[in-house]
């Protein structure tokens, strides 16, 4: 991302709470509220030279919204109330939307929506992965890639904006347990890590002279998905057994020393403006604390589904990230033997992999992280809940869902939209395509003396620009 430029951004000035200009110096909206129209910058390069034109805008959001055959978009999903992109001219690119939508500049100013060259889109049929590195117009060059060990990057002399960036050069460092992350910037082997173990957080905090810390809202969650195209997991009555017995607070206690895991949060979003608050999701049948009736409620949806002695040879996939696979599957698979003597065997495979198996349907019940950079529910229903969604990794399928989200999506006033999202939970609840554990918070860490990323203050957490910051040392 640090190589790369979108669109529209976020504003690190004011902690991610409002969308500035990037690669477009300014945007105007119809009155209608159906069509933006974006005025490109002039004089931005990418990094072999090629001139940034409207045309790289129209081929990057077209590969998204309308991708390639045999490339898969995984935001597909989220751009179905565009109606068309056009490139009228070079310094001009106009989007025209089906019907009106409150949070489409954020799904342009997420930082995966990088704005890639025609010419190597052109070159490769879309297919960035026989590209080493696809060339940029953002503030770093590529220099080197040492594989699970390193990035290293350094600036641009010809980024379109002058005086950045500021660092020399940076190195990102290919860590993938949290607690190391930590402790490497405890003990100066690093200045920043975007997301560290609650452990070495909790120590980074006792030491504000010369560490600093913060817990962002984030917007992903810790589920176990549910093959429903598998049996027995195709019947609602299965997977509302299992949601209702498994403790999600004996979960994430078992998980507090890795990461920081919202207490009660439901479908939408924690930190959402259309969240149920936290004390009244705490009494819902398989959130609440107390799981003694919703046990005893369990074990009856597992008989009435012809299951009254319970399920053996589950197939249980998990990422290979040790506190996934060594902390949070077994704590989920020890759960629901207890409880509904479900025997299950846990199969381990690398994170980068796990949703190609998932896509396929080559698994029972999966434990893996769902996330994206924006809250409002809409989001999360087309990637995750919508027939077809580009991240349905469950294969759920629901009419009712669907036709209320059609409702929801185009549904401008607060109060009634409130109460059809409630609905869509309750829907959600009966007919799960998971196990909700919990949406988590990320815990960045830095040294003292790394500035000017807006840590301390932002909305919710983000990877993404880096150019702004510089070291203070």
């Amino acid at each position: 991302m640090p190589q790369y430029n979108n669109i529209v951004r976020w504003n690190l000035a004011d902690g991610l709470r409002t969308i500035i200009p990037d690669l477009a110096e300014k945007w105007d909206l119809s009155s209608d509220s159906l069509v933006y129209t974006f005025h490109l910058r002039q004089g931005v390069l990418y990094h072999d030279g090629t001139p940034f034109t409207s045309a790289d805008a129209l081929a990057s959001l077209s590969r998204v919204i309308d991708p390639p055959k045999g490339i898969v978009s995984i935001n597909q999903a989220l751009f179905n109330m565009v109606n068309k992109v056009e490139a009228p001219d070079d310094q001009t690119l106009k989007i025209t939307l089906k019907h009106p939508s409150t949070y489409f500049l954020n799904l342009l100013a997420d930082p995966t929506m990088v704005i890639y060259s025609k010419k190597t889109l052109d070159a490769n049929g879309g297919d960035l992965r026989k590209v080493k590195v696809a060339p940029g117009t953002g503030a770093f060059l590529f220099k080197e890639y040492l594989d699970a060990e390193k990035w290293t990057m350094v600036p641009n002399p010809k980024y379109w904006e002058p005086g950045l960036p500021y660092v020399s050069q940076m190195e990102w460092l290919n860590v993938a347990a949290w607690s190391d992350r930590g402790t490497a910037v405890l003990t100066g082997q690093a200045d920043i890590s975007w997301n560290v173990s609650r452990e070495t957080w909790d120590r980074g905090a006792q030491q504000k002279d010369k560490i600093g810390t913060s817990q962002l809202a984030n917007f992903g969650a810790y589920v176990v998905y549910f093959n429903t195209k598998k049996k027995p997991f195709d019947d609602p009555k299965v997977r509302r057994a299992i949601r209702l017995a498994v403790s999600r607070t004996e979960l994430i206690k078992a998980y507090q020393t890795q990461e920081a895991i919202a207490d009660f949060t439901r479908w939408v979003p924690h930190g959402d403006k259309y969240a149920l608050p936290p004390a009244e999701i705490a009494k819902l049948p398989g959130y609440r604390t107390d799981k003694t009736q919703d046990i005893a409620d369990a074990k009856k949806l597992l008989a009435d589904a012809g299951f009254p002695n319970g399920l053996k040879g589950v197939d249980f996939l998990a990422a290979t990230v040790a506190p996934q696979s060594e902390i949070m599957a077994p704590a989920f698979q020890d759960q629901i033997k207890r409880t509904l003597n479900i025997e299950s065997k846990i199969r381990t495979m690398e994170r980068s992999l796990l949703f190609q198996e998932e896509r396929a349907g080559n698994y029972d019940i999966a434990l893996d992280t769902t996330g994206q950079n924006v809250s409002d529910f809409s989001i999360t229903a087309s990637l995750y809940f919508r027939t077809g969604g580009s991240q349905n990794y469950a294969h759920y399928s629901n009419p009712t869902f669907d036709k209320l989200m059609d409702q929801i999506d185009v549904e401008l006033d607060y109060d009634k939209r409130y109460q059809m999202i409630r609905q869509a939970e309750d829907i959600l609840d009966n007919d799960s395509p998971w196990s909700m554990i919990g949406y988590t918070h990320h815990l960045p860490m830095w040294q003292g003396y790394a500035k000017g990323l807006a840590l301390a203050t932002r909305a919710f957490a983000q990877w993404g620009h880096v150019e702004t910051v510089w070291l203070d040392k």
